[in-house]
């Protein structure tokens, strides 16, 4: 389902959760005019700037009301028992009695250069909140409510993204993303390529990408991660970054490789906490896998126990069949203690066949920079 579609259904899921408020209060209006949709994870959507406007009695005008408006965030959880979109957060963003303590600097760069090219005049929203970055590719927004909003950010000649973090009072909140150069520009996508952008916040400074697929023999798996940037011919890691925000960008086939298609196979995508405090589940990282037909997923860190550094979380599974067909399989499991031993650079198939798999922590684990 598109965006379009699910803010529609969530709409409709807002007017049910609120038919008993409704019913209290008959003259109080619920204006989705303004709100829009998105998905926040495979299980998650945020429909944001719902409009509540309420009538009270006018202190200046006896017998007379006036009307008192107040904005939500509401987050709605899909129940694929019900097929109903259920919502499990409600926060307010404006109006009275709302707080607004946050404040948050987007920083926008080209997925393909890092820190090396932040992008300037980049257009970025959050919430209902517009800016435009300087030249160091940072938008500044101050006055804002915590708790989950959309950033979409746009720019001449790159593909637009959007993405959900989560902001709070308790200090600046910095926001990194990545855009990919759109189709047709030095960079951008060819036909049958797909790529992985991460990002994440200050803490941990160090998150990995870790990509295997299928190799050209028989039996075996390449793995491209930082140590082995063009292992396996199918895949190259573009940019690492080993001090906080990212991007570590994962192109295939290679960004401007003369490959004209992708090897048959399942191709999977981790991401490994190398260092730094903090973990994977409070990280605010983010994924997003572009495809070269202009289709986008963006993935989060799942509920988990997370433990700190050596956690894995593996990300999705892209299956390549052999007429060309690509098919997405999210499978968000995370594990633990990743430790010791070392690296396979070809890795037996038996331990990455079929759907839903974790690779085996022997690919994590005795990684040195």
């Amino acid at each position: 389902m598109n965006t379009y579609g699910i803010a529609r259904w969530a709409r409709c899921a807002v007017v049910a959760a609120s038919a008993a408020l409704a019913l209290g209060a008959q003259a109080q209006v619920i204006d989705f005019s303004g709100t829009r949709g998105a998905g926040v994870n495979q299980t998650d959507v945020l429909l944001e700037n719902l409009r509540l406007l309420v009538p009270v009695p006018n202190p200046q005008q006896p017998g007379t009301t006036t009307t008192v408006e107040s904005n939500y965030n509401i987050l709605f959880r899909f129940d694929p028992a019900t097929l109903h979109l259920v919502p499990v957060g409600l926060q307010q963003t404006g109006g009275s009695g709302s707080v607004q303590c946050a404040t948050a600097q987007v920083t926008v760069f080209d997925a393909l250069r890092g820190a090396n090219q932040p992008l300037a005049n980049a257009s970025v929203t959050l919430g209902t909140r517009s800016a435009t970055t300087n030249a160091q590719g940072v938008a500044s927004f101050a006055g804002l409510a915590q708790g989950f909003f959309t950033v979409t950010t746009t720019a001449p000649n790159y593909s637009p993204a959007n993405q959900t973090v989560l902001l709070n009072c308790s200090a600046p909140n910095q926001v990194a993303v990545a855009l990919s150069p759109a189709s047709g520009s030095a960079g951008g996508l060819a036909a049958g390529q797909f790529r992985t952008i991460l990002t994440w916040g200050e803490n941990p400074r160090d998150l990995d990408s870790h990509l295997t697929g299928p190799a050209a023999s028989a039996n075996s798996r390449w793995h491209v991660y930082f140590g082995a940037k063009t292992s396996g011919d199918m895949c190259a890691l573009d940019v690492d970054d080993i001090s906080s925000y990212g991007p570590e960008t994962v192109t295939c086939p290679p960004t401007a490789s003369a490959a004209s298609a992708l090897r048959p196979g399942v191709y999977r995508y981790s991401v490994h906490h190398y260092a730094g405090s903090g973990n994977l589940g409070t990280s605010n990282a983010n994924v997003r896998l572009e495809l070269s037909n202009g289709q986008a997923y963006t993935f989060t860190p799942p509920a988990a126990p997370y433990t700190g550094s050596n956690n894995v979380w593996t990300v999705y599974e892209l299956t390549v069949l052999a007429d060309g067909s690509v098919g997405v399989a999210p499978v968000n499991s995370v594990m633990a203690n990743v430790s010791s031993s070392s690296v396979a650079r070809e890795l037996p198939i038996a331990e990455g066949t079929g759907l839903g798999q974790a690779e085996s922590p022997s690919v994590f684990r005795n990684l040195a920079k």
